[in-house]
């Protein structure tokens, strides 16, 4: 039955490109295995990416996800301590306006005229933050989303600098769409993708690293993103990377919260979907009846 309907939401959304007024978007997640293991793993990470997003070109996707600080490789218990965690992260940081690794990037979203969504660790100063790179289809780079909250273990809460409560919701308008972005746990908190998508967010690209069982996948994933869609009539393209201790299982989730990819749980993989804009340009009627209290957008 799931085969079913993802198979018919496909089905509906081909249909509406046909229309008047459609406003097709290919958008992509690279399901990237995690890989610490310092400088040299970093530059390989880098590499994967690269030739990712130039597959990712040659397939017509526009906008582009991957996985929570997959540039550096997301340290966890199977790489080591939580103080190890801590020496890892600093010495692979990247500080925006000096790093060749997210210039590489940067040129490499040009030349594949491809929006991405990526993880890193993003030093500003002396902190450290666990973010989310996004760079526009020209190699603009538009901006991070600082993980807010941590995940409340010593792998981030030791390592990674928590930002306050107004930074819990980030929007960046890109070449092909304004998208809202979400960091693994900080995209369990529904009332932020609300306010994202009060602040013209259609689509909602969520990178993770999500600790779970690499044999069977969660539903945890699949689950949050259809509600997500659902209720908020958007569109939602959520990043899992694989690992012996994580759960894969990347999604894109059309509108009406069925999906259109799942991606197995434990294996590197690209998925893809064309979604139109087109049918979450208006959102009634659930805009007009939302309860604004406590919400800027």
């Amino acid at each position: 039955m799931l085969l079913a309907r993802s198979e018919k939401a496909r089905t509906d959304i081909a249909c509406s490109l046909e229309c008047e007024g459609a406003s097709p978007l290919t958008v992509g997640v690279f399901q990237m295995r995690n890989n610490c293991g310092g400088e040299d793993a970093k530059r390989r990470n880098l590499e994967r990416m690269i030739g990712a997003i130039l597959a990712a070109a040659e397939a017509g996707m526009q906008l582009l996800a991957f996985p929570e600080m997959c540039l550096p490789g997301y340290f966890t218990p199977v790489s080591g301590t939580p103080e190890e965690a801590i020496l890892a992260n600093r010495g692979l940081s990247d500080m925006v306006t000096q790093s060749a690794y997210l210039q590489n990037l940067q040129e490499t979203a040009s030349e594949a005229r491809i929006a991405l969504a990526f993880g890193f660790c993003e030093r500003d100063g002396d902190t450290l933050y666990n973010a989310i790179g996004v760079i526009d289809a020209d190699g603009a780079w538009l901006g991070t989303r600082r993980k807010n909250p941590l995940y409340p273990w010593p792998y981030e809460t030791d390592s990674f600098n928590e930002p306050g409560p107004e930074a819990r919701a980030v929007v960046f308008k890109t070449k092909y769409a304004t998208v809202g972005i979400s960091n693994c746990f900080d995209g369990e908190f529904l009332e932020s993708i609300r306010q994202m998508r009060l602040a013209g967010a259609g689509s909602l690209l969520w990178c993770n690293a999500g600790v779970g069982n690499a044999k069977l996948g969660t539903s945890n994933r699949i689950n949050f993103s259809g509600a997500h869609a659902q209720a908020n009539n958007m569109w939602v393209a959520c990043c899992n990377c694989v690992a012996e201790n994580t759960s894969g299982t990347s999604v894109i989730v059309s509108n009406n919260g069925e999906p259109l990819v799942i991606l197995p749980p434990n294996e590197e993989a690209l998925g893809v979907a064309t979604l139109d804009l087109g049918k979450t340009r208006h959102w009634d009627p659930w805009q007009s009846r939302v309860d604004r209290r406590g919400y800027q957008g």
